[in-house]
């Protein structure tokens, strides 16, 4: 059994659920995908360069770091709900954020040095961790894709039926833009609590 089959296990047993069911559970798990990646890296990114002027505007360093540390603890805890959601609602349908949840998370702290204040002067152990970060999620997003459609477009086809026994339908192919869509909503939304935050 190779580190794929390892991280990557389909659940024993998968309930269909109705197809509105497997929508919303898509829908809701991405979008809490989107605004805890964001959140987590827009936090990273105060947290990094909050001892810069012009960090946080007219704001505190005080501010700065308040606003990080709980924009970080928020974006790692939305995107755990982001996988339980994936799991209890979708139940299959869709990309499977089971899967997506680390490369995802470790995406957003690679990117976190680049969303600093501009003109902030970043330690070269940042860029190190950030490297490392994004080489982890390159990897494991290469074992995602791997799986090839359940990891794309989920188990359960559109009508409910086991994808892995019943080829995809050519509307299932929507589920995949479905979910970018709503990790994008999500992240609009986080970027703009996070500014508030900064600016509070």
């Amino acid at each position: 059994m190779d580190l794929a089959d390892r991280l990557l296990k389909p659940p024993p047993r998968i309930v269909a659920g109705q197809a509105g069911t497997g929508w919303l559970g898509l829908i809701t798990s991405w979008v809490a995908m989107g605004y805890g990646a964001t959140a987590a890296a827009k936090a990273g990114a105060l947290l990094i360069s909050y001892d810069d002027d012009g960090a946080c505007g007219i704001h505190s360093a005080t501010t700065c770091q308040v606003a990080g540390w709980g924009g970080l603890l928020m974006g790692v805890v939305v995107l755990a709900v982001a996988a339980l959601l994936g799991i209890v609602v979708a139940r299959g349908f869709g990309p499977p954020t089971t899967w997506w949840v680390l490369p995802v998370m470790l995406g957003a702290l690679a990117l976190a040095p680049f969303q600093a204040a501009e003109g902030a002067s970043i330690a070269w152990g940042w860029l190190l961790v950030s490297a490392a970060a994004a080489v982890a999620a390159l990897g494991l997003a290469a074992l995602v894709v791997r799986r090839g459609r359940a990891g794309l477009f989920g188990w359960i086809r559109l009508d409910g039926l086991d994808a892995r026994e019943v080829p995809h339908r050519g509307v299932d192919q929507l589920v995949a833009p479905a979910a970018l869509a709503a990790a994008v909503v999500g992240g609009s939304f986080a970027a703009h609590v996070l500014r508030l935050l900064a600016e509070g």
